[in-house]
């Protein structure tokens, strides 16, 4: 048999469960496209203002819908390397320098990190010193190497030597 105080403590969790919903839209896919850099970004990894800097910037779009701006795709991987980023990361992006200016970089050429062609040990500086070019085009990446010589790598090859190398890179070149 159910008593009154039975009855309230039944009837109270039923209410309690109807408005756990209550308020939530249902769940939408995030959308995730690259954002201007505006005067007043700062990168996520090292705090330096974005925009006052020459080289490849970078952007990544969490889960949570946050986006998380680099100064330099070196700093986009000193983050994306970190074991907790990944279940964090919903997309990257990293700028063509194959169609913009490496000394300011426009905001509408963002390409998915993924994609792109990264050279390494060339001598042009970023904001962090050594970075990463980054290119949409093999052509463009490895024209780039032609004049400034280099290393091409795929987004997967690069790995925390290779973050390494640049910051002992920077290392050398301030003695």
């Amino acid at each position: 048999m159910l008593t009154r105080r039975k009855f309230i403590i039944v009837m109270g969790g039923v209410t309690l469960a109807g408005l756990a919903g209550c308020g939530q839209e249902a769940p939408q896919a995030l959308v995730c496209t690259p954002q201007p850099i505006e005067p007043g970004d700062e990168c996520a990894v090292c705090g330096m203002f974005i925009r006052e800097y020459p080289g490849p910037k970078a952007q990544v779009c969490t889960r949570s819908g946050q986006v998380l701006k680099f100064c330099s795709t070196s700093d986009l991987f000193v983050w994306l390397l970190q074991p907790d980023s990944a279940p964090q990361r919903l997309k990257a992006y990293v700028h063509d320098m194959g169609i913009t200016d490496w000394d300011s970089p426009s905001d509408d050429a963002f390409m998915e990190a993924e994609l792109a062609f990264y050279v390494t040990d060339h001598p042009v500086m970023g904001a962090m010193g050594p970075t990463l070019a980054t290119f949409g085009s093999e052509a463009e990446a490895r024209a780039f190497m032609v004049e400034h010589q280099g290393q091409l790598l795929a987004y997967d090859e690069i790995d925390v030597a290779v973050i390494n190398d640049l910051a002992r890179a920077h290392i050398r070149r301030t003695l």
